[in-house]
């Protein structure tokens, strides 16, 4: 097999392999990565002296491995957060370190944000619980709240907003205050 028949059986393949994708993964920007991907183990695999006896099934399975790999990884940074290079996590570590100012910043900001969120009528402030500390969906918050996913979504925008000039305001009056 020549170096650019996978590849063109491949891009043969494509919509079926995209639906497939979009099955598994239910996105279609995930499903497009993905096959992407997919299409770079494909190159390096069938450059190899291997044998590949029936092409489709073989690059079915890379594909569904790669979609599998895709959406662990997904999930494990929505649990954890974003990994972060550990160049740029040293490099912001070192800033942080040598740079008292930056803490002390960051320190009046938190305290403004927790002042401002503290003033939050109680219906708001259960939103923002149930979203960003108990990590809830969009979903599930509509399902408690008895209200739709669309509706949460502008609530929870119109509150980040309001505290945002919240704190604003209160740094703003602190600075003048010093």
């Amino acid at each position: 097999m020549t170096e650019s028949q996978p590849i063109q059986q491949y891009l043969q393949l494509r919509s079926e392999f995209m639906g497939y994708l979009y099955a598994i993964t239910r996105d279609a920007e995930l499903a497009e990565e993905v096959y992407q991907n997919a299409a770079v183990v494909i190159i390096e695999k069938a450059s190899s002296d291997e044998a590949i006896r029936n092409f489709r099934a073989w690059a079915k399975e890379v594909v569904r491995r790669q979609a599998l790999h895709a959406i662990r990884s997904r999930e494990t940074a929505r649990r954890h957060g974003r990994a972060i290079a550990p160049e740029l996590l040293e490099a912001i570590s070192k800033t942080f370190c040598e740079d008292e100012s930056t803490a002390s910043i960051v320190q009046e900001e938190a305290k403004a944000m927790q002042k401002c969120v503290d003033e939050l009528p109680q219906e708001k402030k259960k939103l923002v619980a149930m979203r960003y500390e108990h990590d809830a969906t969009f979903d599930e918050i509509s399902s408690r709240m008895n209200s739709t996913p669309a509706a949460i979504q502008r609530a929870l925008s119109r509150i980040r907003k309001m505290l945002h000039k919240c704190t604003q305001r209160r740094l703003a009056l602190s600075e003048v205050q010093q």
